[in-house]
């Protein structure tokens, strides 16, 4: 329920990636931003970083982003400064999480198609001006939103996975000598790839 530096949140999802078959890079970043603020929006009713999302023609983009990242294209991208994952409160490191599990699964032209879609924010405010780049407010994106269905939970995937598609994210896990199941960190679970 803070509000970060889009920085850190990019190096969230940069660090998530990082060692996978398909690591992050600029375009996809952008999509994974914007789709992570629409969910802050809808779910804590704030945005999870300051910087505005545009209305650029390839698509909701934040500027600084793509200012720091323009010369690397579509190739896989590192991060920017430190990353420390400990500057995140619970509640909106899960939500990241539930974000890179969910959104992961479409392909970078899925996702744009998904934010092009008629009626979306960026359908709304995109200006075929190429002198002129529209911001597109917090309000029309969360509106958007909100008539959406909610992304699973990343807790609710790893359940219905294993077969336990009746249970609640909100039902702790036991083994069988009935201590709680340990939920691992992106940080942990990204270890154990390598």
């Amino acid at each position: 329920m803070s509000t970060y530096a889009v920085t850190d949140v990019a190096n969230y999802f940069i660090n998530y990636y990082r060692k996978s078959l398909d690591p992050m890079n600029l375009p996809r970043l952008q999509l994974f931003l914007y789709f992570a603020q629409a969910e802050s929006l809808v779910r804590n009713g704030t945005p999870l970083f300051r910087d505005e999302i545009r209305a650029y023609r390839t698509g909701p983009a934040v500027t600084r982003i793509n200012f720091l990242y323009e010369e690397a294209g579509n190739s896989p991208i590192e991060m920017y400064g430190k990353y420390d994952e400990s500057i995140f409160a619970k509640s909106d490191l899960s939500m990241l999480l539930d974000v890179a599990v969910y959104y992961n699964k479409f392909s970078t032209t899925e996702l744009t198609i998904m934010s092009f879609t008629r009626g979306s924010p960026w359908e709304q405010i995109y200006t075929r001006d190429p002198t002129h780049v529209s911001t597109i407010d917090n309000d029309t994106i969360r509106t958007f939103h909100m008539d959406l269905p909610r992304i699973p939970s990343f807790m609710d995937v790893m359940l219905s996975s294993l077969g336990y598609s009746g249970l609640s994210s909100e039902t702790v896990a036991f083994n069988e000598d009935e201590s709680a199941t340990k939920v691992y960190t992106s940080t942990e679970m990204t270890d154990t790839w390598e």
